[in-house]
């Protein structure tokens, strides 16, 4: 193969390269828009990734949370607390100048505590009303004293959604939107969710407050809350968020403008501008902190044990964080965050323009950077070496991640970098892997073509013995498969299963024509001669062994002791000791029994048997049964007794291999 051949096949394997990373890259477009449930858990768990690495955005300084916890219930008793305590902490924080007051809980049954239900209950138990009951003025029950408080402070009460059931409260005890709508170009999609039914507050309690916001949220398969509604439809009408209603509440009841796009809905308040996506849900930026805003016991207030500076101007969220309950949910910032920081850290967004955006164009944005990355890494890895690859998928991997974060870092805008990242690697994967497996095939291809070489050198190595000793005919090509035959049955015997396995077997098959290599330095006139040689004549016939060894030697001698040919071995030992014999009669080195190489021994009976079978013009060709009962009549002298063995055991094959290559006349 020619250097243009092998530049025309490696310019066929890069475009093969190359279409099978489109063909991944395909499968991959195929399987996103599929989007299965492990693809968004990727997504998610990159967006966590991604956001815990980003700075902490600036902080508007406003949200303040305000927690019913372990030590407030130690105070003042279990929860529920009876209302008037209640009443007491937000009129405490009122009295402090708070800009609003957000209440995390829903109150949708009558205080136990208050003595109208104490009395109706006692009443109920005894079959007969409470004779004490009408002393307790209504002003005195637990709900009109908190009713009240609520009404004299910028408090917001919360509620739930829900999405089943038919039957509804009246709606005049919630609080929707003033807002004007804008419908600019859209492709249909974009729907608030729209709940069916609302679990609230009493009517005394809702009818006592200005606003009111729903406390739902969205968690995530995996657990994780990153995106609530901030606005809802029910019957017709938008509602808001206790967040956003805390926030209308405390700094501007100015009319809204609510908008939907291609790009989702969009909020305008005052000089603020709200991105939500097309279901009215808001990413929530998280601050990393553990305590991201500052918190105060209720049990502090209570007791008049802080600063009234603390929550002046500022919006308060009031919750239940005591041990064991609580509204507590997993973040993106691997760590537990209460419902109110969900609240707080929604208020800070708006307030600061920190927002998180993923509008309804980023699946496509994705799909196509996806594709894109697919194709160049298709042609760079088709085109390059092992490091080459390498070092282009780590440096590709670790832009591809610096865009993404540099998108959500400077503009907040996320596009998960799950399938870009996934196409180098998998393209990186496959197609080192199938660039292994052709650059395999070349090797094993090149060693064939080595071992082809190799076979011809030594063939014609054979044939120039052969146009020396014109008598020997198919002789090299008969005793090599003689060698073969006996060499597979003598490796069933356990003395010699360990030395003829089947590399072994075959380098005997190879070298096995190189046994009478010996014979090109043997003078024409007694390789040639009719008659019968001299003792001088034979002597001299002997050396035939000792120069095919000394040209075999000469050769491993000339490659160098670092290239290790193993036939070489095998053909050095057979050239010289194929005419040594078992009782240590043969010649050159007069080697007796296990002592002479087992090649040698191997072909001295192949050699032998040939000799033979084969016509000479000093003597005619014996038969099969002849020369078998020579050779048996020569066990353990001339020959190995356990090659004799196997040479009965295969004369079957012997038979063969002489009828398919004898000699023609």
């Amino acid at each position: 193969m020619g250097l243009k051949d092998l530049t025309t096949k490696s310019g066929a394997d890069n475009i093969r390269l190359f279409i099978y990373g489109c063909l991944i890259t395909l499968v991959l477009a195929v399987f996103s828009i599929i989007s299965p449930s492990s693809l968004h858990y990727s997504h998610n768990k990159s967006y966590d990734m991604l956001m815990r690495a980003l700075p902490n955005p600036p902080s508007s300084q406003i949200p303040v949370i305000v927690g019913i916890d372990d030590q407030s219930l130690a105070e003042f008793g279990q929860w529920p607390w009876p209302r008037y305590i209640i009443a007491r902490l937000i009129q405490k924080i009122g009295e402090y100048e708070a800009a609003g007051i957000g209440l995390d809980m829903i109150f949708p049954e009558p205080d136990r505590t208050s003595v109208s239900v104490i009395c109706d209950e006692m009443a109920r138990e005894r079959g007969m009303p409470f004779s004490d009951a009408a002393r307790y003025s209504p002003k005195s029950e637990n709900d009109q004293i908190f009713a009240n408080a609520l009404r004299s402070t910028p408090s917001v009460l919360g509620y739930q959604f829900i999405f089943n059931g038919n039957s509804a409260p009246s709606e005049s005890v919630l609080h929707h939107l003033k807002y004007t709508t804008r419908q600019q170009a859209s492709d249909g999609k974009c729907d608030l969710p729209v709940a069916a039914n609302v679990i609230c507050s009493l009517p005394v309690l809702m009818s006592a407050v200005e606003a009111s916001g729903f406390v739902n949220a969205l968690t995530d398969g995996d657990g994780v809350i990153r995106r609530v509604p901030l606005i809802m439809d029910y019957r017709s009408r938008i509602y808001p968020s206790l967040g956003l209603a805390c926030l209308i509440q405390s700094f501007g009841k100015d009319q809204i403008q609510v908008e939907t796009g291609l790009d989702g809905y969009h909020i305008d308040w005052k000089d603020r501008g709200i991105p939500l996506d097309c279901n009215g849900y808001i990413l929530v930026r998280y601050r990393g902190e553990q305590n991201p805003f500052p918190y105060v016991s209720a049990a502090d207030i209570l007791s008049g044990r802080i600063s009234a500076a603390i929550f002046t101007g500022k919006i308060v969220f009031i919750g239940v964080t005591a041990t064991g309950m609580g509204d507590w949910h997993l973040s993106p910032m691997n760590r537990m965050a209460h419902g109110m920081e969900v609240h707080a850290s929604i208020v800070d967004s708006i307030l600061t323009g920190s927002f998180i955006r993923r509008p309804a164009w980023a699946p496509g944005a994705e799909l196509a950077i996806m594709a894109a990355a697919g194709l160049l890494s298709s042609m760079a890895l088709g085109a390059g070496g092992a490091l080459w690859c390498f070092l282009f998928t780590v440096f590709s991997g670790l832009a591809t991640g610096a865009i993404f974060y540099g998108l959500l870092s400077f503009s907040g805008l996320f596009l998960s970098p799950v399938l870009p990242l996934s196409v180098l690697m998998v393209n990186f994967a496959v197609l080192n892997t199938i660039k292994y497996g052709l650059e395999e095939l070349k090797v094993r291809q090149r060693s064939q073509e080595l071992i082809m070489s190799q076979d011809a050198a030594i063939l014609s190595l054979s044939a120039l013995v052969e146009t020396r000793d014109k008598e020997t005919g198919h002789h090299i090509l008969r005793t090599q498969r003689y060698v073969r035959a006996l060499a597979r049955r003598l490796s069933r015997l356990a003395k010699h299963r360990k030395n003829l396995d089947d590399q072994a077997i075959e380098l005997l098959y190879k070298s096995a024509p190189l046994h009478d290599i010996g014979k090109v330095g043997i003078s024409d006139r007694i390789l040639g001669k009719t008659g019968k040689l001299t003792d001088a004549e034979i002597e001299i016939m002997k050396t035939h062994t000792l120069i095919g060894g000394q040209t075999i030697e000469k050769s491993k001698k000339m490659l160098g002791e670092k290239i290790n040919i193993p036939y070489l071995k095998y053909a050095y030992d057979m050239a010289i000791s194929h005419h040594e014999k078992w009782d240590g009669s043969g010649y050159p080195l007069g080697l007796a029994g296990d002592a002479i190489p087992l090649s040698g021994r191997l072909m001295a009976l192949a050699d032998v048997y040939d000799a033979l079978i084969s016509k000479r013009v000093y003597k005619s060709a014996f038969s099969h049964e002849a020369a078998r009962e020579i050779i048996l009549n020569l066990k353990g002298r001339h020959f190995d007794p356990d090659v004799v063995d196997a040479f009965l055991e295969v004369e079957g094959v012997f038979q063969s291999i002489a009828r398919e290559l004898a000699d023609s006349e």
